[in-house]
């Protein structure tokens, strides 16, 4: 992976269109490091549902994240990580159950500092 100096900022060079690094124009470092966590949780829990034939539809996946405005740096502090899914009812207990699976095997998850707080929810539909 390259990142060079684009018109406003950094870029990331893919082959598809580059993604730009810049908060004002495209996406601050921070934000798409929050929604890495969400896409590899989105990940892990579709094989999750799979694995435990839940039949189910993820419908969108919400993100917000919180910073640590006291410090210096201002690090992540908190991710959320909200699905809306379309199960039926015989498997929500079970699909809101497998929620705690996603963190311990989602890799981006796993890499940040554990200080910072993953929250998974789920809301049905």
């Amino acid at each position: 992976m390259d990142l060079v100096r684009g018109a406003n900022g950094f870029d990331v060079i893919h082959e598809n269109g580059n993604w730009q690094l810049n908060r004002d124009t495209g996406f601050s470092p921070t934000q798409a490091t929050v929604a890495a966590v969400a896409a590899c949780s989105g990940y892990v829990y579709d094989a999750i549902l799979e694995k435990k034939r839940i039949e189910y539809t993820i419908e969108n996946i919400h993100v917000t994240f919180e910073q640590d405005q006291e410090a210096v740096v201002r690090v992540l502090k908190k991710i959320e990580v909200t699905f809306t899914l379309k199960v039926g009812d015989a498997d929500q207990a079970k699909a809101e159950k497998a929620l705690h699976l996603v963190k311990k095997s989602c890799p981006v998850a796993m890499s940040l500092d554990p200080n910072i707080e993953i929250i998974e929810k789920v809301i049905f539909v």
